[in-house]
């Protein structure tokens, strides 16, 4: 192999592997994890992060005014408020699931930047006598 053609293919493997390393960094930057309220408590080292949690919406929990949104996620066993500036997905409603996604203020308020309600699992006709 002549030197010319050693320098070009060591070139173009360093080229490709920096473009790896690179997409690599920003797959891995963007990534947020999506956790129950008992697992982010069992997880204090995520709790600087930005996160993704689930969990049903507490009855009697939401407040609303001027806005602003205030309202409690929980599971079996854990249970975490929620702070949100913004609109409301169509199919939020208390004790359906969510996805909150946002940071942790000083007093354990999660402070959402996005609030994603999902639909119930399963499928009522509006007219079952048709």
């Amino acid at each position: 192999m002549s030197t010319t053609k050693r320098k070009l293919l060591i070139s173009s493997a360093v080229v490709i592997l920096a473009l790896g390393f690179v997409a690599y960094q920003g797959v891995r930057s963007s990534m947020v994890y999506f956790l129950t309220p008992t697992e982010f408590r069992d997880r204090p080292e995520l709790s600087h992060n930005k996160i993704r949690m689930a969990g049903n919406v507490v009855p009697g929990s939401v407040e609303k005014s001027e806005g602003r949104v205030r309202f409690a996620i929980a599971d079996e066993t854990t249970r975490y408020r929620v702070r949100f500036a913004g609109q409301l997905p169509d199919l939020f409603a208390e004790g359906r699931m969510v996805l909150v996604e946002g940071r942790m203020d000083s007093q354990e308020v999660l402070v959402a930047e996005q609030v994603i309600s999902t639909h119930p699992p399963e499928y009522k006709e509006k007219h079952p006598e048709r």
